[in-house]
């Protein structure tokens, strides 16, 4: 008897530990790996999805590679290919759309797993021209043992649509893992996008959020309903919330970020701030009861760029909460120069002035990081002009203002750009004498060009592309989607006031959404607005023509057989004067049908296809507001002042030596060169510790004017948590009209300098002010600081047809 009970505890006791022992090897540390096989004819960066590490196949037998403690090596007959349509395609598809191919079987050993059980999680979406009627099932080993079967989507759009494999294997001690994929027609392609290892079962997941993973531009205004779809078959959904990513990916249903279970696939988040990033999760309960743990997603409430800007750029984030950068010389490279600042220092920075003049540059530059501000009203004096070399903004995120650029003859060079830029805003600039084009922006995504002056494109120039003799003075190809211009001046340009360049996908459809409106053209030759783009909107420009202009259309949208789809427009609203108005629009647009391609659809359209978000005014208001305010205008140099008289006068001063059309300049030689920018360099006390906020701001606003190197707290506080940080708060200070005055001091200046486009009867009203008495009278402005600090006051013109237009000036009283 005793016998058997001790021979039972014993059998006990083995049980138990057979059990610990069994639950200690399945509970295993997870050793998650998440890899993107990757096409490796593109660069990087065009075919990866950066959720995923990045994995090059090239045509090769065998492949190893680490991943921290695991190593994978492929064996087989492989190449990697891609699907181009849907790869540049929002980023749904880009782990899918590309990736590894094998013929007739991959093999895939994992080393360095822990004991216990694990899980791999594979990518089956066949993206080459195979028919999808045509595609072999794959069988799947594991260690010689079939465990599934899977049959290969074809050129899915999304990842989550694709077809996926989940297995569960069991590791022992010092074992490695031979998965096997191997198509059911010997000698068949078989694909595999890529894998997970380790990470919950993505096919049970909640998938589909609202806002997008990543995405840093939600228009939120405080307020936002998150939303989420869900496999089939599950009954409730466990929501996590909060502002660490950490604490959301550990939360338990005890923890402070657990926000209960839903029933339906949606939850109100509030007092959301758009300096802050939020993270959550979704846990999904299936009908039998079985959690599958979700992806920690995260989001950003969008912010403003800077006071003034709109349009599909307007939320670009530029250095926003970063290092501050000072330009202190003006070399074309080098520490202290703009192209160090640009391309040499990282992370996330806005880039200050110390020093005004001429920038010559020896070669293109290029900003080509995310998060960057080009501030260019924070130089001294005249302001900054770069020469002889372009300027291009390629990364995303990006911010410039008050930027001049004067190229010259010589290279054939264009002059700013936001090619393949993605949330991105150029404001107040000026770029003229350029020989292939003043602005380009191909390819780009969520753009703006606003209050930009784009003039003088030299004409027959000796373009390196064309025969000479060619006139070619273009002002901008556009491209975006979707691309916002507005509020911009174009002047003496010859041809593509615009060139619409929408573009096509990979599979040769047009693409481009482009959003032309408010926009003032003066004087071109043969050519305004042409070329194509998906979904056109030209609403409220005003085109006038010139002494070279011999095209009166604002707009012609070219069919040119050059790809497949539609190309409409919507156009209302448009004004050249002598031509055509808002009463018959009919007469201010054509289409072009060339190289046999067939047009079965109307090309104008009665609706816009889009939301502008930019303050459009009447074509005839808009010349008046576009020409009071526009360029690098702090101040106006003496071209921009010679551009927008010409315009306003329906004149010219210069014409080529070759091409001889009124305004159409061949050489900045025909205008007299480039005038004096004179350098001037801030003080040393101007800016004590290098912070971008000048000690006279940090004392008025009780900041430290001489904290530590490298510090920036000051910088990037935001006290009222309005989403603008201090440093926000300066450069949109200085970006108005500013003066500096001493207590009980007067000043004065003329209205017609903030009011130039408003010529008939204009009347100036003081319409609100702080810390300053103000007074009009007879066109000139007195203003009188009172308290020391800051102030401003807000000046209204009217004029004779009724037109209106309100600026502001900033005065600091010292």
């Amino acid at each position: 008897m005793r016998k058997t009970k001790i021979g039972r505890a014993l059998l006990l006791i083995a049980i138990l530990s057979a059990a610990f022992q069994c639950a200690r090897e399945n509970t295993v540390q997870k050793q998650q790996v998440k890899v993107d096989f990757d096409f490796d004819g593109r660069k990087l960066g065009e075919v990866h999805d950066p959720e995923y590490e990045p994995w090059l196949i090239g045509e090769a037998g065998d492949l190893k590679k680490e991943f921290g403690e695991i190593t994978v090596q492929l064996n087989g007959d492989m190449q990697s290919g891609w699907y181009k349509t849907n790869i540049q395609a929002p980023h749904y598809a880009r782990l899918v759309s590309d990736g590894l191919m094998a013929t007739g079987e991959l093999e895939m050993i994992i080393r360095g797993l822990s004991p216990g059980t694990h899980s791999l999680l594979s990518f089956h979406n066949r993206f080459d021209g195979q028919e999808s009627t045509d595609i072999s099932p794959v069988d799947i080993f594991v260690n010689g043992k079939k465990v599934e079967m899977v049959r290969p989507t074809h050129k899915s759009t999304s990842t989550i649509d694709a077809a996926m494999v989940y297995t569960r294997f069991h590791v022992k001690k010092d074992e490695s893992v031979t998965v096997r994929f191997v198509s059911k027609e010997p000698g068949e392609k078989l694909v595999v996008n890529g894998f997970e290892l380790d990470y919950p079962n993505k096919m049970k997941q909640a998938r589909n959020p609202f806002p997008e993973n990543n995405d840093e531009h939600v228009a939120a205004d405080g307020n936002l309903t998150l939303k989420w779809e869900s496999p089939g078959g599950n009954t409730s959904h466990q929501l996590y919330f909060g502002t660490s990513e950490t604490a959301v990916q550990n939360a338990k249903t005890t923890s402070e970020e657990y926000k209960g279970e839903m029933d339906t696939n949606a939850y109100d988040v509030s007092d959301l701030y758009s300096m802050q990033t939020y993270y959550w999760r979704v846990d999904e309960t299936d009908e039998n009861g079985e959690t599958t743990r979700g992806t920690v997603w995260s989001f950003r409430p969008a912010q403003l760029a800077f006071p003034g800007a709109e349009g599909y750029g307007r939320f670009a984030i530029g250095g926003r909460g970063g290092k501050v950068v000072e330009v202190t010389n003006l070399n074309d490279s080098g520490p202290g120069s703009l192209r160090y600042a640009v391309e040499e220092e990282k992370g996330p920075r806005t880039i200050v002035f110390r020093v005004s003049g001429e920038i010559r540059l020896k070669s293109r530059m290029i900003a080509n990081d995310k998060y960057v501000t080009i501030a260019g009203q924070t130089a001294p004096g005249k302001g900054i002009v770069i020469t002889r070399a372009p300027v291009g903004l390629t990364g995303d995120d990006c911010i410039t203002r008050f930027v001049r650029v004067r190229i010259g003859s010589g290279t054939t060079y264009d002059g700013m750009g936001l090619t393949g830029a993605d949330h991105s805003i150029i404001d107040h600039c000026s770029v003229s004498w350029t020989i292939d084009e003043g602005f380009s922006s191909r390819g780009a995504h969520n753009i703006t060009l606003q209050r930009t002056l784009i003039s003088e494109a030299l004409n027959v120039a000796g373009h390196d592309k064309y025969e000479k003799g060619k006139m070619h003075g273009y002002a901008a190809t556009i491209g975006g989607n979707t691309g916002s211009f507005h509020h911009n001046l174009l002047a003496h340009n010859y041809g593509r006031n615009w060139s619409m360049g929408g573009g096509l996908s990979g599979d040769g459809y047009y693409t481009g959404r482009l959003d032309m409106r408010n926009n003032v053209v003066y004087n071109w030759g043969h050519r305004t607005t042409d070329g194509g783009a998906h979904e056109v909107v030209f609403e409220n420009n005003y085109y006038k023509p010139g002494p070279a202009t011999d095209l009166f259309y604002a707009l012609t949208m070219d069919h040119e057989g050059v790809g497949k789809g539609i190309q409409r427009a919507y156009f209302s609203g448009n004004v050249m004067p002598g031509y055509f108005d808002e009463n018959n629009q009919e007469k201010g647009r054509r289409s072009r049908i060339s190289n046999g391609e067939i047009v079965d659809y109307e090309t104008f359209v009665d609706q816009p296809f889009f939301k502008s978000y930019v303050t459009t005014q009447p074509a005839r208001a808009a010349y008046k507001n576009v020409l009071s305010d526009v360029g690098a205008n702090l101040p106006l140099d003496k071209h921009d002042q010679r551009i927008l008289r010409e315009t306003m006068d329906s004149t010219y001063t210069y014409k080529g030596k070759f091409s001889a059309l009124g305004g159409m300049i061949d050489t900045e030689k025909d205008v007299g060169g480039l005038e004096d920018y004179p350098e001037e360099k801030r003080p040393a006390d101007w800016d004590t510790d290098h912070d971008g906020l000048p000690d006279w701001w940090e004392k008025a606003r009780g900041l430290n004017p001489d904290s530590g190197a490298g510090d920036f707290s000051d910088t990037n506080t935001d006290k009222n948590r309005d989403g603008f940080t201090e440093l926000d708060h300066y450069l949109d200070w200085i970006a108005q009209p500013h003066y500096f005055v001493e207590a009980g001091g007067e000043a004065s200046l003329g209205a017609k300098a903030l009011f130039r486009g408003y010529r008939e009867g204009p009347e100036y009203t003081i319409v609100n002010k702080e810390n300053v008495s103000a007074s009009v009278t007879e066109g000139k402005i007195r203003f009188k600081g009172a308290e020391k600090g800051m102030a401003y006051f807000e000046i209204q013109v009217k004029d004779a047809s009724g037109d209106t237009m309100t600026r502001r000036v900033n005065v600091f009283v010292e």
